[in-house]
């Protein structure tokens, strides 16, 4: 791992290193429990709001690091920027299942711009984050999850795994890029 080697004499409180490696799963568990609220909207199984409150939590346990290193404000703007994506996503759902294309299309955008805001922060914040690759991760993302979505809809099961399966390596990249920003940030920063 990349990650190993940048902390040979590095000067950072394992505190703060703990906090960044269990941010690196937030993604997964973002994702797992994602999928567990499709599989809520679509097919009935579990109980929606509980498995959406989770969701906030998770949010909010991720977001502890952008307070930890960037301030307090900073993390609340984020958490703003998350709970719209969580409820334009939610909408992009109930469009699908609905079958109103013109919806799924207007939400769609919507969620791609919201896309966009959180790359652009994450750039702004870390000179080791690129934005266009923050773009290139969470599109990523966004697509996946829109699919599995839409397997879930359309009762294809076989290709819900695979895309599911597609979605978790998609949050060990994703994790990665971002706890080697912060260890970066950290590193070099004088933080």
């Amino acid at each position: 791992m990349r990650l190993i080697g940048k902390l040979q004499g590095s000067c950072i409180p394992t505190s703060q290193l703990n906090f960044i490696f269990q941010s690196r799963t937030a993604w997964r568990d973002m994702s797992t429990w994602i999928r567990a609220y499709l599989a809520s909207k679509h097919g009935g199984l579990g109980d929606t709001e509980t498995i959406r409150n989770k969701l906030k939590e998770l949010t909010h346990k991720y977001v502890g690091t952008f307070s930890m290193i960037f301030g307090e404000h900073v993390a609340e703007q984020y958490i703003l920027m998350l709970t719209e994506y969580m409820d334009l996503f939610d909408k992009l759902i109930d469009a699908q299942i609905q079958e109103d294309q013109a919806a799924i299309e207007e939400y769609t955008r919507l969620l791609y711009a919201n896309t966009d805001q959180r790359a652009a922060m994450f750039a702004s914040l870390n000179p080791y984050w690129s934005e266009s690759e923050w773009k290139n991760l969470l599109y990523q993302f966004n697509q996946k999850t829109i699919d599995q979505s839409t397997t879930f809809h359309n009762k294809e099961f076989r290709q819900n795994v695979e895309i599911f399966d597609s979605i978790l390596n998609l949050t060990s990249l994703i994790g990665d890029y971002f706890s080697s920003g912060m260890l970066s940030y950290l590193t070099y920063s004088g933080r």
